[in-house]
């Protein structure tokens, strides 16, 4: 599903999980200059930040949790939960992860709130579950 908005592209993966959609989201991200990807768990945000550092290293990756805070002066590419998102920061590729869980009472407000107002100035991109399809679609 792909919708777009005048020169931003905005894309919708949706699928099973284990599907590569997060790894396709980290491919897209390190074909731009800058970018940024939500995560619904520290866990995730970490272990695809220690992704990203091996594939550009240190210095051009940060992390950014309710827990962990590793910011770099030279940071292009941010791994974070979606509720740390420096959605202020403008990156050329965005990505939200899980898009589903704008349904959890407790957080769904901020994936909604990402889903809405979060972009990309060139690309972005929602993962998530094919439940989720009809409301991206509207």
């Amino acid at each position: 599903m792909s919708l777009s908005d005048h020169s931003q592209r905005i894309s919708a993966v949706l699928g099973p999980t284990n599907t590569g959609k997060t790894y396709l989201a980290i491919e897209r991200m390190l074909g731009y200059r800058t970018g940024m990807i939500g995560f619904p768990l520290r866990l995730l945000a970490r272990e695809n930040y220690d992704k990203v550092v091996k594939a550009v290293g240190a210095r051009h990756v940060a992390l950014v949790t309710g827990e962990e805070k590793i910011v770099p002066k030279s940071a292009r590419y941010f791994l974070c939960t979606v509720e740390s998102m420096p959605v202020d920061r403008l990156v050329e590729f965005l990505a939200i992860d899980e898009v589903q869980l704008c349904g959890d009472r407790e957080r769904g407000f901020m994936f909604t709130d990402r889903i809405l107002h979060a972009r990309g100035l060139s690309e972005t991109m929602f993962l998530g579950a094919d439940t989720m399809r009809p409301l991206i679609r509207a």
